[in-house]
């Protein structure tokens, strides 16, 4: 193990030599095309070889660890990060890398078994936090370290007091030296006996927001994802199931500079995402209709009372100037349509969410509701002689009858003006033909077995 992560930390350090030693490179190989002659040639490797020097004695590896460790005192390893709060907090990170083993149910950074470990401090030593973060097969100098020893380092050097030094020094990136709170963090009081209590500074977990981001993303880019939303928008198979998180807020930290925050929130790019925790909206479940003996009820006109209120108003300022089709267009569609929607929204709740058979046999005397509103309703009743009753259609007339009945009993004004036969004929035939397209796309008993 050790010495996999020994090869693994080689070759951070590597990496970071060829990113400094890159703009020199591609300076060479621009000189090196433009040289006419051998003397340039040489000319162009010497200053190569003179500003590549210094790069390569500072990454000579037990060199590089040894400016490493003295520097890892400018940072701070942390899961929990007080400038996600305020970005001017002062306040001590916190590394915790426990993992809770019981069986609780809360969600909380404890929960995870892998925890991201963010960094904190001066933004030029964060080398020192990726190299600490090394991980191979779940084992790190971070974790070595926290165990007391740095044994992937011993291959270096046999110098024990070299191995001690270096300890001692990365040591210092786990924990600030001293606690501390700060007046731009949250403070919460929390009482524990009389007149005594706590003071809780939560912290920001940089673990559990990067272990989000990580899922969320993992939803919504990439290839395989793409396969799979082009699969559902044409209707395709695909054999693994599409995972989605709606409705979440992204959250923003540290504006143009993520990396003043964090390290992990440079990474993120200074974004952070919040779950949608709103309760659910509350959906009133239908009363049991057997009770009732009609759904054109008082419930219903409390249900339309504002549609109601605003067509009687539309009716009492009529004048005979009104008598064209642009009246006759709003009225429909501002007021009869959308009430008839009103009773179909009713319907298609106790259809769906109304346990079947609630209206019993045909002969069952416990139904107090209408027969032809039963027959509507209660669309999956598995007696035969109902369903018979129900395929008949007899009901559709009676039911659009006693529509327009109560609507013109619920807006009866004689004061302003009459309605009669006239109006009841014509909305019963708007209603009827609104039904029979409701009935249409309604799932009928057969297609449900």
């Amino acid at each position: 193990m050790e010495h996999s992560l020994n090869e693994k930390l080689l070759d951070d350090i590597e990496q970071n030599k060829q990113v400094k030693l890159d703009p020199e490179q591609k300076a060479l190989n621009k000189a090196l095309k433009a040289a006419a002659s051998e003397e340039q040639v040489a000319i162009a490797n010497a200053d190569y070889a003179e500003k590549a020097a210094p790069i390569e004695a500072k990454y000579e590896p037990i060199r590089w660890i040894t400016d490493a460790a003295r520097r890892a005192k400018q940072i701070s390893l942390a899961t929990h990060c007080p400038k996600f709060t305020h970005g001017d907090a002062k306040a001590t990170s916190m590394l915790v890398t426990e993992v809770d083993k019981s069986e609780s149910s809360y969600l909380t950074s404890y929960s995870l078994t892998e925890k991201a470990i963010d960094a904190v401090g001066n933004a030029a030593a964060m080398d020192v936090a990726r190299f600490l973060k090394v991980t191979v097969e779940g084992e790190s100098l971070i974790s070595q370290l926290q165990a007391g020893h740095i044994n992937a380092l011993k291959p270096l050097t046999d110098d024990v007091t070299l191995l001690e030094t270096w300890r001692a020094g990365f040591s210092l990136a786990l924990n600030d030296q001293t606690l501390s709170a700060h007046n731009l963090i949250k403070q919460t009081y929390f009482p524990v006996n009389e007149g005594e209590y706590h003071l809780l500074c939560p912290l920001y977990s940089s673990s559990l927001a990067h272990t989000l981001y990580a899922k969320v993303r993992a939803t919504r880019f990439g290839e395989k994802v793409k396969a799979i939303r082009e699969a559902k928008n044409k209707q395709h198979y695909h054999p693994e199931s599409l995972k989605a998180f709606p409705r979440t807020v992204k959250q923003t930290f540290g504006g143009s500079k993520p990396q003043n925050v964090s390290q992990l929130n440079s990474e993120r790019h200074g974004e952070g995402f919040l779950l949608h925790a709103a309760p659910p909206s509350y959906q009133q479940q239908p009363e049991d209709p057997s009770k009732q003996t009609s759904i054109f009820n008082r419930r219903l006109a409390y249900q339309a009372s504002h549609l109601l209120h605003d067509f009687r108003a539309f009716l009492a300022s009529l004048t005979e100037r009104d008598r064209n089709f642009a009246t006759r267009y709003r009225r429909d569609h501002d007021f009869i349509l959308p009430l008839t929607d009103v009773v179909f929204d009713y319907a298609a709740r106790v259809q769906q969410q109304v346990s079947a058979g609630w209206s019993k046999g045909a002969d069952d005397k416990a139904c107090r509701l209408k027969r032809e509103h039963a027959l509507w309703l209660d669309v999956y009743n598995p007696d035969a002689q109902f369903q018979r009753e129900r395929e008949a259609q007899d009901w559709l007339d009676t039911v659009a009858s006693d529509f327009a009945a109560w609507l013109l009993r619920q807006l009866e004004d004689k004061k302003h003006y009459l309605l009669g036969g006239t109006e009841f004929n014509y909305i019963r035939k708007v209603f009827l033909t609104q039904l029979k397209a409701f009935e249409r796309d309604t799932p009928q008993f057969e297609e449900t077995r």
